[in-house]
Protein backbone atom coordinates (compact mmCIF):
# COMPACT_ATOMS: atom_id res chain seq x y z
CA UNK A 1 0.00 0.00 0.00
CA UNK A 2 2.75 2.58 1.09
CA UNK A 3 4.66 1.56 -2.17
CA UNK A 4 1.68 2.01 -4.45
CA UNK A 5 0.79 5.80 -2.61
CA UNK A 6 4.99 6.40 -3.22
CA UNK A 7 4.56 5.82 -7.35
CA UNK A 8 1.66 7.41 -7.38
CA UNK A 9 2.83 10.75 -5.71
CA UNK A 10 5.89 10.28 -7.71
CA UNK A 11 3.37 9.91 -10.94
CA UNK A 12 1.07 12.80 -9.54
CA UNK A 13 4.76 14.91 -9.26
CA UNK A 14 5.76 14.70 -13.12
CA UNK A 15 2.39 14.99 -14.36
CA UNK A 16 1.58 18.71 -11.69
CA UNK A 17 5.51 19.66 -13.23
CA UNK A 18 4.34 18.82 -16.76
CA UNK A 19 1.03 20.45 -16.64
CA UNK A 20 1.80 23.47 -13.71
CA UNK A 21 5.16 23.91 -14.25
CA UNK A 22 6.97 25.55 -10.87
CA UNK A 23 3.26 25.27 -9.18
CA UNK A 24 3.41 21.83 -9.32
CA UNK A 25 5.79 21.14 -6.60
CA UNK A 26 3.93 23.42 -4.45
CA UNK A 27 0.66 22.00 -5.26
CA UNK A 28 1.70 18.79 -4.50
CA UNK A 29 3.54 20.15 -0.65
CA UNK A 30 -0.11 21.43 -0.27
CA UNK A 31 -1.54 17.86 -1.23
CA UNK A 32 1.03 15.62 0.84
CA UNK A 33 0.22 18.19 4.17
CA UNK A 34 -3.44 17.79 3.85
CA UNK A 35 -2.90 13.99 3.76
CA UNK A 36 -0.74 14.07 6.79
CA UNK A 37 -2.87 16.27 8.79
CA UNK A 38 -6.22 14.10 7.77
CA UNK A 39 -3.50 11.09 9.06
CA UNK A 40 -3.17 12.49 12.02
CA UNK A 41 -6.40 13.15 12.76
CA UNK A 42 -7.76 9.40 12.07
CA UNK A 43 -5.20 8.54 14.36
CA UNK A 44 -6.54 10.58 17.36
CA UNK A 45 -10.08 9.26 16.68
CA UNK A 46 -8.80 5.92 16.75
CA UNK A 47 -7.28 6.60 19.60
CA UNK A 48 -9.79 8.31 21.05
CA UNK A 49 -12.20 4.99 20.20
CA UNK A 50 -9.82 2.80 21.96
CA UNK A 51 -9.91 4.91 25.28
CA UNK A 52 -13.86 4.85 25.13
CA UNK A 53 -13.44 0.86 24.82
CA UNK A 54 -11.25 0.90 27.42
CA UNK A 55 -13.26 2.75 29.72
CA UNK A 56 -16.42 0.59 29.22
CA UNK A 57 -14.27 -2.84 29.78
CA UNK A 58 -12.57 -1.07 32.73
CA UNK A 59 -9.38 -1.70 31.43
CA UNK A 60 -7.57 2.08 31.93
CA UNK A 61 -4.37 3.38 33.33
CA UNK A 62 -3.94 4.99 36.51
CA UNK A 63 -2.86 8.55 34.53
CA UNK A 64 -6.52 7.80 32.20
CA UNK A 65 -8.09 6.98 35.33
CA UNK A 66 -7.35 10.25 37.49
CA UNK A 67 -7.74 12.43 34.33
CA UNK A 68 -11.02 10.72 33.88
CA UNK A 69 -12.03 11.80 38.13
CA UNK A 70 -10.45 15.31 37.41
CA UNK A 71 -12.77 16.16 34.40
CA UNK A 72 -15.93 14.90 35.98
CA UNK A 73 -14.68 17.09 39.25
CA UNK A 74 -14.17 19.79 36.73
CA UNK A 75 -17.46 19.63 34.98
CA UNK A 76 -19.55 19.18 38.02
CA UNK A 77 -18.02 22.05 39.18
CA UNK A 78 -18.42 23.96 36.32
CA UNK A 79 -22.27 23.10 36.36
CA UNK A 80 -22.82 24.00 40.21
CA UNK A 81 -24.43 27.75 41.00
CA UNK A 82 -21.79 30.51 41.97
CA UNK A 83 -21.91 30.32 45.95
CA UNK A 84 -23.83 26.96 46.07
CA UNK A 85 -22.78 24.30 48.77
CA UNK A 86 -20.87 22.20 46.36
CA UNK A 87 -19.04 24.61 44.64
CA UNK A 88 -18.12 25.94 48.40
CA UNK A 89 -16.91 22.42 49.50
CA UNK A 90 -14.37 21.84 46.73
CA UNK A 91 -12.85 25.29 47.58
CA UNK A 92 -12.81 24.16 50.83
CA UNK A 93 -10.80 21.34 49.74
CA UNK A 94 -8.37 22.87 47.08
CA UNK A 95 -7.77 25.63 49.44
CA UNK A 96 -6.90 22.70 52.42
CA UNK A 97 -4.94 21.22 50.31
CA UNK A 98 -2.92 23.62 49.04
CA UNK A 99 -1.80 24.90 51.99
CA UNK A 100 -1.12 21.16 53.28
CA UNK A 101 1.49 21.89 49.97
CA UNK A 102 2.69 25.00 51.11
CA UNK A 103 3.31 24.01 54.53
CA UNK A 104 5.26 20.95 53.38
CA UNK A 105 7.60 22.79 51.34
CA UNK A 106 7.89 25.58 53.54
CA UNK A 107 9.21 22.48 55.92
CA UNK A 108 11.49 21.39 53.15
CA UNK A 109 13.08 24.49 52.01
CA UNK A 110 13.82 25.28 55.85
CA UNK A 111 15.54 21.74 56.15
CA UNK A 112 17.71 22.37 53.08
CA UNK A 113 18.62 25.65 54.21
CA UNK A 114 19.70 24.16 57.60
CA UNK A 115 21.96 21.83 55.88
CA UNK A 116 23.62 24.23 53.30
CA UNK A 117 24.46 26.61 56.47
Amino acid sequence: MVIIGMILAVFILFLSGFFLGQYGVIVLIIILFGMVLSTFQKNKEIYEDLKMIREKLGLLREDEKIQKENQKNLEKYNNADEGSEVRTRMDEEIEDELEKELEKYLTESEFNKGKKD
